[in-house]
This record gives C-alpha cells, sequence and structure tokens, in this order.
C-alpha cells in the first residue's frame, strides 16, 4: 500500500514509463517487418530491374533479350514447353516469356507470350514432353533458382527427358490455391510416359496436397502417369516457426503460413497422403542439440514424419542445404529409380 502522494506519483510515472516501453517496442517490431519485407523484396528482385515487372509501364507487348534469375517469390510459372515457359507477375499481373536460360523474350499479354513461343516453337522444332519428366517445386520465400542446381544434375545424371523446375507464387497463396496453379500447368504434361516429383518444404507440401487430397477428388492418377515422389524436410506434421509468426506482420502478408501453422492431424485432413510411392529426407543441423531435439535450423526432424512413406531418411545439412547437396541428389534418383534410398542414416522418423 502507497504511504505518500510522491509514491503514487513515482508509481504512475514507472507505469506509463513501461506503456511507452511496451509502444516503443511494438513500433519497432513492425518496423523491423516492414523492412524486412522491404529487403526481402529487393532481394526477389530480378536482374534488368525486373523487380514486380518486366516492364516499366506494364500492358506493352514487347519482344525482349533480357537475362533475369528466372523468377523470384512474385512470378507464376503457367505454362511450359520443354524449359521454355511463360510466367505471370502476381502484383501486375503482366505475362513473360523465359527461355532455358532464363532470358526474357517476350513481355505483355498471355496471348503475345503465346504466339512468340510458337514462332521459336516451329523454329526451333522445340519437341513436345514426352519420355520420363521430373517436377520440382521450390519453398516459402523462394522461386525456381534455389532448386537450379537440383534441376541441373538431374538433366545430365538423371536420365529424365525433361526436368520441369516450377515457380510459384505460393507465399501468397494458400496451399490449395498453389495447388490448383501447379495443376494447371501439369496438365501440359499429358504426352510424358512417366511424372516424377521432388518438393522442399512448403513446395513438398503443395505436390503433397496435389497427389493426396487434389488427386482424390479430381481423377488425376487416371489422366496423368504419375511415378514416384521425393519430399525434402517437409513440414508434414506443421510448422512452430509458421504458428509463431501467422498472426504477426509476417501473417499479413503470407497466406501460406495459415496452412503451415497447422497440426498433424489437420494437415492430413486437409492435403491427404500421396497416392503413390513417397519418401522424405531430413535435415540435422551440426548445432542441432542447442534446439533440443534434431533439426535442420528450421524444421525439427520429428515434424517430417508422415504415416504411409516407403521411405525415410536423415541427412547432415540445414534446410537449405539439404535440396543443394550432390548426396541429396543421388538418394533421390536412387528411390526415384529403384524405390529406396542409398542405405546410410535409412530409418524411421521419431
Amino acid at each position: 500500500m502507497l504511504k505518500s502522494k510522491e509514491d503514487q506519483r513515482n508509481c504512475r510515472a514507472a507505469g506509463m514509463e513501461k506503456v511507452r516501453g511496451c509502444l516503443q517496442r511494438g513500433f519497432l517490431q513492425c518496423w523491423g517487418w516492414c523492412f524486412a519485407l522491404t529487403l526481402c523484396i529487393l532481394w526477389n528482385a530480378d536482374a534488368q530491374g525486373q523487380l514486380f515487372s518486366s516492364q516499366l509501364f506494364p500492358g506493352q507487348d514487347v519482344r525482349k533479350n533480357e537475362q533475369t534469375i528466372g523468377g523470384l517469390m512474385f512470378w507464376q510459372d503457367v505454362l511450359f514447353l520443354q524449359e521454355w515457359h511463360i510466367q505471370q507477375s502476381c502484383l501486375t499481373g503482366e505475362f513473360r516469356l523465359l527461355d532455358p536460360k532464363a532470358v526474357c523474350r517476350a513481355s505483355g499479354s498471355l496471348e503475345f507470350c503465346e504466339r512468340v513461343l510458337e514462332e521459336y516453337r516451329q523454329e526451333l522444332k522445340i519437341p513436345p514432353f514426352s519420355g520420363k519428366v521430373l517436377v520440382l517445386l521450390h519453398g516459402l520465400f523462394s522461386g525456381s533458382v534455389h532448386l537450379e542446381n537440383m534441376a541441373l544434375w538431374f538433366r545430365q545424371e538423371g536420365g529424365y527427358s525433361a526436368v520441369v523446375n516450377l515457380s510459384c507464387a505460393s507465399s501468397f497463396m494458400t496451399v490449395e490455391e498453389s495447388t490448383e496453379r501447379v495443376a494447371k500447368i501439369l496438365e501440359g504434361l499429358k504426352g510424358a510416359e512417366r511424372i516424377d516429383f521432388v518438393g522442399h518444404s512448403l513446395g513438398s507440401i503443395i505436390l503433397r496436397n496435389y497427389l493426396g487430397k487434389y488427386a482424390e477428388e479430381n481423377g488425376l492418377f487416371e489422366e496423368l502417369p504419375i511415378g514416384r515422389f521425393v519430399q525434402l524436410c517437409p513440414p508434414n506434421q506443421g510448422a512452430e516457426t509458421a504458428r509463431i509468426h501467422q498472426d504477426g506482420m509476417t501473417g499479413i502478408f503470407v497466406t501460406a503460413l495459415a496452412d503451415l501453422a497447422l497440426n498433424g492431424s489437420e494437415m492430413k485432413e486437409r492435403f491427404g497422403v500421396p497416392k503413390c510411392e513417397f519418401a522424405v529426407i531430413a535435415g540435422t543441423h551440426p548445432d542441432y542439440e542447442y534446439y533440443g531435439e534434431e533439426t535442420d535450423a528450421v524444421l525439427p526432424v520429428s515434424t517430417t514424419r508422415l504415416d504411409g512413406a516407403k521411405g525415410w531418411k536423415k541427412m547432415r545439412g540445414t534446410h537449405m542445404e539439404i535440396p543443394n547437396s550432390i548426396e541429396t541428389f543421388q538418394n533421390i534418383r536412387n528411390f526415384l529409380e529403384d524405390g529406396s534410398f542409398l542405405e546410410e542414416n535409412v530409418g524411421s522418423p521419431p
């Protein structure tokens, strides 16, 4: 109990100081998220200033010859012809045509980009999809460039007639919305004899939904020759980091966090389990003991578990190192070909 008015004034002053401190921390956190988002946007900018758009004034149909890095975060693939592909900006709605070296050959309307692609198809005699095709899908805040090492390796060592390395603006969509976009693209693979899949992080959940709940509801296996599927560092039981951030500033912009914040049973109900043979590779961070359990520095190993997997393997590496490791590539190839991983560190998830 306060003994004097002076004590009361001091108490009120201390209380106001705490309130000001909370407001300042809240402002700094808000500003920090805005700053982080700005850095993320700038980091994801393409070469030649192609940040949100490949044109200074979007809406023009223009032939181009400008190098890009293939589109990150804000660009969504809509159509593939071998390694040629058309993308759409999720911010401006503009389309662009990229060649196999990620050089922008045209931008503007979809019709214009399709017309230019047809000209190249005839001139270069680009064949339709056939034989074995491998589909790769990246994770959150990412793009096809993050799986380009894998794509290059499998084009040389995998025995595939084509490797489709997808760019998906999945950070800003629900898993179901991303699945619809992916499904639309993969309709163009009907000439293939077999289609295998590799997904990393969020990409592995989108492909899980595509080969699980979506496949069940849309008769996918009757339309496409589905092969095997490998998940890399998948949050099959949900991601604690997503649960932490989904209600904050990040969650306002990143729609996918709400899906990644689900628990294992909720994910199973919403996304199902792949109807094809599938396997999981989990990463372990060199300093994992600091986190209390094995982890790839983003996800605990235990969250990679998914009942029904034909194989599960633990490999040394962080969340972003695993999809860029030759050892990973070799194990993926072994499973896609034979249905099993190489023997070392093969086991069961915790």
